[in-house]
């Protein structure tokens, strides 16, 4: 009778991690698929045929190098005849596929190999890069039963090992919860994730009164709303839901979260298991676009209503132009065009930037006398002094105007934002192998907090409540222009000592 008893709790455990793997293979964000020694896919799940757009009855039975982009298949079937004959999985192998509207699919792929009653089968995970939204792995599927329980108890464990390595390699950090929302598991990258250990996770719940969960807007988010109380109050899974998360002393981060129930045999929900990835950049940049499109907005209507007031005014008067009033209207028009024109420049420098496409023009300059040209107009106005020290005869190989923007930029933060720092002193000094240009103000300093962001896109610096002009391009491009000659580009400054903003190139051709 033990040994009866025995037997069906061994059975029930093998039931209940075979749905727990059904489960996680469906619900998994990761295009995944199991194929045989033939190369014949047998089984994909929802994301796959997703991905392809084709269903699931059509994929399977087909091989997935029918699929793939010409200039690929080699590769690929090499790497697949390293696997089956030599027992080598490949791991992130850049491919190329074609969905059924024939686009293109960009993807890594990654391919190990597994026995199953005595037959070798290969599971792969397909990660789309095409729009970077979806991380990569699935599960294999657990089959089969045996018939006794010395059998079922070795396929059980065997099951649980594999499983759990493919939890523990997974780019998604995964949950399991009881019926009382207390968290039973969390990989690794769900550790990851929240910046805890395993230990201190499994004392928790999913709603934690030490960590404040948030709607996307700010606002707390309600138990009862949160999705992992929502699958397991309604028996459905629930996807791509975001909530934010705030510790209690860190910066609040946001995840994605897809849930579902586990069942046992009766029907009855008796865990939820979740998967979640940090999409905290995803919604960072989100917001900086807004942000960034308002701004532009903003600053291209400036200029633009200047403009055209200018030329309405000068429109009025073409007949009778006024002496005293015509020059004074065409300055402002220029002046406004000029603004314009900077604004579209720096759209288009970024745009350039982005898509790789800047190309320099190279030859042989003396930084000192391209100081001297390009802050010529500075020094004519009188208001502000510049001064060059260092090496006057050392020289470059570079590209004259990209480096004359960079200059110009810097010289004209100077005046921006430390408007009342007068002189601005130009250093020039050879270091290594390299030119290093330091342009330094004594104006009020950066915030240390702040530094760190100057150079990227969209990031527009305020001095107190001050809020100044600007797309939030400029440093950005001139580290783009710099890193692309092979230099680097940095800050230094102390709060109301003054700030330098240096840059090195290369010396050498």
């Amino acid at each position: 009778m033990e040994h009866d008893n025995q037997s069906t709790n061994y059975k029930q455990k093998f039931i209940d991690s075979e749905h727990k793997f059904d489960t996680i293979f469906e619900l998994t964000s990761a295009a995944s698929k199991i194929i045989n020694s033939d190369l014949i896919i047998l089984k994909v799940n929802k994301a796959l045929t997703e991905l392809l757009g084709f269903s699931a009855e059509e994929i399977e039975g087909t091989r997935i190098l029918d699929y793939a982009c010409e200039e690929h298949k080699q590769h690929w079937h090499d790497l697949q005849d390293a696997l089956w004959s030599r027992k080598l999985p490949f791991f992130k192998l850049d491919a190329c596929l074609i969905r059924s509207d024939k686009s293109l699919a960009w993807v890594n792929v990654t391919t190990i190999l597994f026995e199953d009653e005595g037959e070798t089968f290969g599971f792969t995970v397909l990660d789309d890069i095409t729009y970077r939204k979806n991380f990569e792995e699935s599960e294999k599927q657990l089959k089969a039963s045996l018939n006794n329980a010395e059998q079922i108890q070795t396929k059980l464990k065997e099951n649980e090992r594999r499983l759990t390595r493919i939890l523990e390699t997974m780019a998604e950090g995964i949950g399991i919860i009881d019926t009382d929302g207390r968290i039973t598991y969390a990989n690794p990258m769900a550790q990851k994730i929240l910046g805890l250990e395993q230990e201190a996770i499994l004392k928790r719940t999913f709603y934690d009164n030490s960590w404040q969960n948030l709607r996307v807007d700010g606002t707390v988010l309600p138990p009862e709303e949160h999705p992992m109380n929502i699958t397991m109050k309604t028996g459905q899974p629930v996807y791509d839901r975001e909530i934010a998360v705030q510790p209690p002393d860190a910066e609040r981060f946001y995840i994605s979260i897809n849930a579902a129930p586990l069942h046992d045999d009766k029907g009855n929900i008796v865990a939820g298991i979740g998967t979640f990835m940090d999409v905290t950049h995803r919604r960072k940049l989100t917001r900086q676009k807004d942000e960034f499109i308002s701004v532009a907005s903003h600053e291209l209507r400036t200029p633009i209503t200047s403009l055209k007031a200018s030329l309405q005014l000068l429109n009025k008067m073409k007949n009778n132009p006024s002496e005293k009033m015509l020059p004074n209207l065409i300055d402002q028009a220029n002046r406004s065009l000029d603004k314009v024109s900077i604004l579209i420049t720096d759209l288009l420098n970024a745009s350039r930037f982005n898509e790789g496409q800047l190309q320099l023009n190279k030859i042989w300059f003396t930084i000192a006398d391209l100081i001297n040209d390009c802050c010529y107009h500075v020094r004519v106005a009188g208001e502000y002094t510049i001064v060059t020290e260092g090496d006057f005869n050392l020289s470059v190989f570079a590209d004259a105007t990209r480096i004359d923007q960079v200059i110009m930029n810097l010289v004209n933060n100077c005046m921006k934002y430390a408007a009342e720092s007068k002189e601005i002193k130009v250093l020039i000094e050879k270091v290594g192998e390299k030119a290093k240009v330091s342009v330094m103000d004594k104006g009020p300093g950066i915030l240390p907090e702040k530094r760190t962001h100057l150079f990227e896109r969209y990031y527009r610096a305020d001095v107190g409540s001050i809020q100044y002009s600007g797309l939030g391009l400029g440093l950005y491009i001139c580290a783009e222009i710099i890193k692309k000659h092979g230099g680097q580009i940095g800050v230094e400054s102390e709060v109301g000592q003054g700030s330098t903003f240096w840059f090195t190139l290369p010396i050498r051709s």
